[in-house]
């Protein structure tokens, strides 16, 4: 019910300024003043960054299982409960052949997730951070096979974080 109000209260803050911005262009002067929200509306918001730049896993070689794993740190801010997830999209060489989710297995903070379209979640709180945010950490590990069959080279992937106020 909380989002749903906090959904009404985002849709009529950008009816409001939508149709102020109508009456600004059609006024005969031009100068129509933009109407001004309400002072006392916080409109919720959940930011997550993180580094910016590839994730070196090194080089992975050679018959059998292969492990690699890399660890990061994101820092949250918000003005709201959060809740956060992560997903891993997969790999995908240089030449364009993607690696198969049958041959790798992901763990986001030691939790096991499907590759491609699954999400495991990473952080939640009940309440809004301080000002300056928290850090969380973010720890991918993988397991590789199969690579005798997949082209030497470089691979790409992409690691996903979902953001979403709680409700």
């Amino acid at each position: 019910m909380r989002n749903l109000a906090k959904t009404i209260a985002i849709v009529a803050a950008s009816l409001v300024l939508t149709s102020g911005v109508a009456s600004a262009s059609s006024g005969a002067s031009g100068k129509t003043p933009l109407p001004r929200l309400p002072a006392n509306l916080q409109l919720p918001f959940v930011s997550v960054s993180v580094p910016r730049g590839p994730i070196d896993f090194g080089d992975v070689w050679g018959p059998g299982l292969r492990r690699v794993g890399a660890e990061l740190v994101a820092r949250v801010v918000a003005n709201c409960p959060y809740h956060v997830e992560a997903s891993f999209v997969g790999f995908q060489h240089e030449s364009g052949k993607v690696m198969s989710p049958k041959d790798m297995s992901v763990a986001i903070n030691g939790k096991e997730v499907a590759v491609g379209n699954g999400r495991v979640p990473i952080a939640r709180a009940s309440k809004p951070t301080s000002a300056s945010g928290v850090d969380v950490p973010v720890d991918l590990q993988m397991a590789l096979k199969g690579l005798a069959s997949y082209p030497a080279g470089r691979y790409t992937g992409s690691l996903v974080i979902t953001v979403m106020a709680a409700p």
